[in-house]
């Protein structure tokens, strides 16, 4: 019976741990999960180089090589070698080594970095398979040649750090179309992936048009207010046609100015005194 209940145990421990390991997780969680093996496997004390990672982007690679370095030195385990150490191998292998062929040979960087005495080097990799990127981290030691972690993760395809990290920012051509397109209720923006924007469009878009439906349907030709709605429609349609011509630019230089100008919120307000009359009204919230 014991004997029974042991081998359950077992095969649904090993069922999860095949779970977690089969399961597509974050760019950040990746990382994470990079370093606590890191963590478990290295004895204290090791020094540690977060030396070369190879991706799609080269911004995309830095970012990986410094939040897993950073992770590390808050670990407050091993002794993790600094940017300077760094430049010493990269000076080293320009001089000695051709660059050109993509990454450095193991045996030429395991060389290197035990002159500057570090115990393990941390290289990785991250390759688009299809369906999801596979990460992969290393950790050789450079005494040893052996590798002393070796971690493979799936990340999901559509995973949003590495969608920023790799977007190609477009050219003017590309941003006038958008502009273009944005006369269509905030279209471009929306295709742009720019939803406040586009949502900033339409909002003025609606507002110029239910500006043009007052002046036709609530205001009779006597009436001393007529024109004044639809002089302040073509107003608005024209501030949010230019806005849309600009708001590519803005949005591309800029998320964060991008961010302060959809915070403008256009009102109308009817004002019933002895005068009646329209405010149109603009507030900015910071």
């Amino acid at each position: 019976m014991k004997k029974a209940f042991a081998v359950l145990i077992f095969l649904i421990v090993s069922f999860s741990v095949y779970g977690q390991s089969g399961s597509v997780v974050t760019l950040d969680a990746a990382i994470s999960n990079a370093a606590l093996q890191i963590q478990d496997r290295l004895d204290q004390g090791t020094g540690i180089i977060v030396y070369q990672f190879l991706s799609q982007d080269s911004r995309l690679s830095e970012y990986i090589l410094k939040e897993l370095f950073n992770k590390l030195v808050n670990y407050h385990k091993f002794y993790v070698l600094d940017r300077s150490a760094q430049e010493v191998i990269d000076a080293e292998i320009d001089f000695q080594f051709n660059r050109s062929a993509g990454m450095i040979s193991d045996d030429s960087l395991l060389s290197l970095t035990s002159r500057i005495g570090a115990g393990a080097i941390v290289t990785g990799s991250l390759e688009d398979i299809g369906n999801e990127y596979r990460f992969r981290i290393r950790v050789i030691g450079t005494e040893t040649t052996m590798a002393l972690v070796s971690y493979v993760g799936s990340v999901n395809k559509n995973d949003r750090r590495i969608r920023d990290l790799t977007k190609i920012e477009p050219n003017t051509g590309e941003k006038i179309g958008t502009g273009a397109l944005n006369i269509l209720l905030g279209l471009g923006s929306y295709i742009e992936g720019d939803i406040s924007g586009g949502i900033t469009l339409t909002t003025g878009y609606v507002i110029a048009a239910g500006l043009f439906v007052i002046e036709a349907t609530l205001l009779d030709w006597d009436n001393p207010l007529v024109g004044v709605p639809a002089t302040a429609g073509f107003a608005v349609a024209g501030v949010t046609l230019a806005y849309g011509f600009i708001r590519p630019f803005i949005y591309n230089y800029s998320p964060k100015m991008a961010l302060v100008t959809d915070n403008i919120q256009p009102r109308i307000v009817l004002t019933s005194d002895r005068n009646l009359g329209f405010n149109l009204t603009y507030t900015i919230n910071f």
